[in-house]
């Protein structure tokens, strides 16, 4: 029986976390509306990315907004998300270059 229980556990294991990232492809999904938005990805549980076209002023406050759509999206209490704004030209190039950033958590 116990066998059973493990197997049912370990089903159910991969539904959960996919149910906890449905969230992360909604705020995807918002944050590409935005007419600036050249791109944008979670390259980890803990980092998205967004790119942008450089027009010489800090994105800070684009970061900061961003933000504001992860929690639109069901990011849940508790999470930490680093949002970086990044040049589009530029990773174009290979290269990373940052224009803005932001720590994101709600509690």
């Amino acid at each position: 029986m116990k066998r059973v229980g493990i197997f049912a556990l370990s089903m159910l294991l991969p539904l959960s976390v996919a149910a906890d990232d449905a969230w992360r492809d909604k705020a995807i999904d918002l944050i590409r509306k935005e007419e600036i938005v050249v791109e944008a990805m979670f390259p980890q549980r803990i980092s998205l990315w967004v790119s942008v076209r450089d027009d010489g002023t800090r994105r800070d406050g684009l970061a900061d907004y961003m933000c504001l759509l992860l929690s639109e999206a069901g990011m849940p209490k508790g999470d930490h998300i680093i949002i970086r704004i990044l040049d589009a030209a530029a990773l174009a190039r290979d290269e990373m270059t940052e224009l803005g950033k932001s720590e994101c958590s709600l509690g």
